[in-house]
């Protein structure tokens, strides 16, 4: 029997530069294609607008709804992965972003299941968002991106 879970993950990171640029990196595919696996997001950013992040073939990967947003401060998305043959439920990710110093940031990320997922599910974000995260400071602090492998999601998923 699969173990569900409705548990949230946490990420934070710290990052030398000030919440403007960290809000345009998280909104500008300018940005997410160096660090979010080469992915594009397309939203005006509102609260109530659609979502969407895309693969690099075009393919969307993820939609949703923009719940909150406070530019630079917060951002909430619903968020749904809309490219497996079998669909997940909506997560939602909030990015919370506040100045933590002269010239420092600090981004806390959370992922939260509002509905029992099975918890090996967890596991793809549990990989992917480190790295994304990682990519995001290292892009912001010395404007070069990482090489990070783009990670598959577990092979139950795979068809």
């Amino acid at each position: 029997m699969t173990e569900l879970t409705t548990e949230d993950t946490m990420y934070v990171i710290y990052i030398a530069t000030t919440p403007e640029k960290v809000w345009t990196a998280l909104t500008s595919s300018a940005f997410t294609t160096k660090f979010f696996f080469g992915r594009t997001v397309e939203s005006d950013w509102k609260k109530g607008s659609k979502w969407l992040l895309r693969m690099p073939d075009g393919r969307v990967d993820v939609v949703g709804v923009v719940r909150e947003s406070d530019p630079p401060r917060k951002l909430v998305l619903s968020w749904n992965v809309d490219w497996l043959p079998e669909k997940l439920p909506e997560a939602i990710v909030t990015y919370q972003i506040e100045a933590a110093g002269d010239g420092l940031v600090r981004l806390n990320m959370t992922e939260a299941h509002p509905t029992a997922i099975p918890k090996n599910l967890l596991e793809g974000g549990r990989k992917g968002w480190p790295m994304i995260l990682s990519g995001l400071k290292s892009l912001l602090e010395t404007g070069k991106s990482l090489p990070t492998p783009v990670p598959q999601p577990p092979k139950e998923l795979q068809k």
